[in-house]
């Protein structure tokens, strides 16, 4: 059952209101999130309390945006006043079926009396109600309480990302390896071969939520010294090509895009591979590197300085539509 925006709702499960909730929804997520927030969380939290002060303009523009594209879509569980629990609905793009679900935050005091569940079966509801045929969400893989309820309402695992991080120290020094060859790759020239590369290594997850564009917008200035070069690619002798890495901008920060074929690639050329994209890079701040969970990719990014921040499970779940019945 959809619960209707305006229900009357003084603590409990409401929809959220963007006249009265960002704050708190701000102040939720800082504490909820506390010790795993980023520069980029910390900025969204700093974003949602300056336009918490125009949540009146805000709602007025609403009235022109369907459903799932709004400023403030999802639910909230409030006790006493206090919002304690959120979860954002939304669709994945314009006009899509497939919807996301964010930011499941409840307060600590407050986790495991079923808030969670009552949220994400909400969202569900609002979504399959506007036409979602699937929904998608993304949980830490540490985080084995979310992960359970989510396989409880239904959702399975279509892939996993890994997030990496390095300090901007010196770049290794190149190391040419026999039988291989790395080279700067030109989209006029090399568009199949990578268009086929990136196909091949994306597994479903990557392709929905870091979906990859840099052979679309080209050239990326910025960040790269006055010759750019962000995407480089590692061939064999004969031309095949092995790996791709493609620097792009994620959320403002410099980030390393890794692409291979689905056989390993042996690690030393791949360390080569980084060493050249890395000497790319102007001086700046820490870059980011995102993969699925290769281990060959995994073993070349800590031999170049990276660490591992975290690993993101993708999940999914088909939506009947309304009237069919609800297997979560």
């Amino acid at each position: 059952m959809v619960i209707a925006e305006g229900s009357p709702a003084p603590h409990g499960l409401r929809p959220a209101d963007v006249r009265r909730d960002l704050h708190g929804i701000a102040d939720l997520l800082a504490e909820a999130f506390s010790g795993e927030l980023d520069e980029v969380g910390w900025r969204v939290i700093r974003e949602l309390r300056r336009w918490s002060r125009l949540g009146w303009l805000l709602r007025g523009l609403e009235v022109f945006l369907p459903p799932g594209e709004r400023f403030a879509p999802g639910y909230v569980w409030v006790e006493e006043g206090r919002i304690v629990g959120y979860t954002m609905v939304r669709r994945l793009r314009p006009g899509s079926t497939g919807w996301l679900i964010a930011n499941v935050a409840v307060a600590p005091d407050f986790r495991r009396r079923g808030i969670a569940r009552a949220l994400v079966s909400a969202c569900l509801d609002y979504a399959r109600a506007h036409g979602a045929r699937w929904a998608v969400l993304q949980v830490r893989a540490d985080n084995l309480p979310a992960l359970r309820l989510y396989q409880g309402l239904g959702f399975v695992e279509i892939g996993r990302i890994r997030i990496w991080r390095r300090e901007h120290l010196s770049p290794p020094e190149p190391t040419p390896v026999p039988g291989f060859h790395v080279r700067p790759a030109r989209p006029t020239r090399d568009l199949s071969a990578l268009l086929d590369l990136v196909r091949m290594a994306e597994s479903p997850a990557l392709r929905l939520f870091e979906p990859f564009e840099g052979l679309s917008a080209w050239p990326p200035g910025w960040p790269f010294r006055w010759r750019p070069r962000p995407l480089w690619l590692l061939e064999t002798e004969s031309g095949d090509p092995q790996a791709l890495a493609a620097w792009v901008r994620r959320e403002g920060i410099p980030t390393l895009r890794l692409f291979r074929r689905p056989q390993t690639v042996p690690s030393p050329p791949l360390q080569w591979l980084l060493a050249l994209a890395l000497a790319e890079i102007a001086p700046g701040p820490p870059l980011m590197a995102v993969t699925g969970e290769e281990p060959d990719l995994a073993a070349a990014l800590m031999a170049a300085g990276f660490h591992p921040v975290r690993t993101l499970i993708g999940m999914r779940r088909d939506l009947a539509p309304e009237g069919w019945g609800d297997a979560g």
